[in-house]
């Protein structure tokens, strides 16, 4: 009875010593992790801005009547651009013409005839603009989502002087797609050099470099540039209240 009891005993030993040893690991793990785990880092006004552009729709995109367009047309349009991409400008031109004349409704059409047309006639700006700008506005008639279309029609309208007209655009483009690069960037030169807003044009060249993790020199130079004016602007205003 003695060595069963002995028995019984050691075994009672190993099994608890066996439980401790299972147990502390996970006691230690659960330490480790407490300790260890990094608060989330909170985020930045312009970058909650831009989390929230980026997850809003492109509305263009999601309505785009491509599904309902004809195999045969779409195959001529894709075409049509191939040309263009390759520098074939004027048969591209040729073939989106003849396809504006029986589907004047597309504007994707019409927006690649106005992208030909600037590369057509480059020694003639006056003509250029005009040509493009009738372009652009047919494309934004038949689409008034096509971002891009908007975005292009408001550089036109810049070097024709129309500095509302273009603002305008750039804002239809940003509510077809909030997070379209381009239109900050272009927007941000309109209000820097033509309308005087510098705020506002910092504001469009952050988000532009936010959007696309531009580091260029360049662009950095422009912000920093702009938020030193708008600090000494700041600083003289205050001063002028003081006198």
């Amino acid at each position: 009875m003695k060595f069963i009891s002995a028995a019984l005993l050691v075994l009672l030993n190993l099994i608890v010593l066996s439980g401790c040893s299972s147990l502390a690991p996970e006691t230690k793990t659960e330490s480790i992790l407490e300790t260890t785990q990094a608060e989330p880092k909170s985020l930045s006004a312009l970058q909650l801005k831009v989390k929230d552009l980026q997850q809003r729709p492109n509305i263009y995109k999601e309505q785009s009547i491509i599904d309902n367009i004809d195999a045969r047309v779409l195959k001529q349009f894709q075409g049509a651009v191939a040309l263009k991409q390759q520098g074939h400008f004027i048969q591209a031109q040729h073939q989106l013409i003849a396809l504006s004349e029986q589907h004047p409704n597309y504007s994707g059409i019409w927006l690649q005839l106005a992208l030909i047309s600037r590369e057509l006639n480059k020694d003639n700006v006056e003509g250029n603009l005009s040509a493009m700008s009738n372009y652009l506005n047919k494309a934004t008639t038949a689409n008034p989502l096509n971002y891009q279309a908007h975005n292009e029609l408001a550089l036109v309208l810049r070097q024709q002087g129309q500095f509302k007209e273009a603002l305008k655009h750039y804002e239809l483009a940003l509510k077809s797609w909030p997070a379209y690069s381009a239109a900050y960037f272009n927007r941000g030169i309109l209000y820097d050099l033509y309308l005087g807003e510098k705020t506002l044009a910092l504001a469009d060249f952050e988000v532009y470099q936010a959007l696309t993790k531009d580091e260029s020199r360049q662009l950095q130079g422009w912000i920093i540039d702009l938020q030193r004016q708008i600090k000494r602007a700041d600083q003289s205003e205050q001063s002028g209240e003081a006198l």
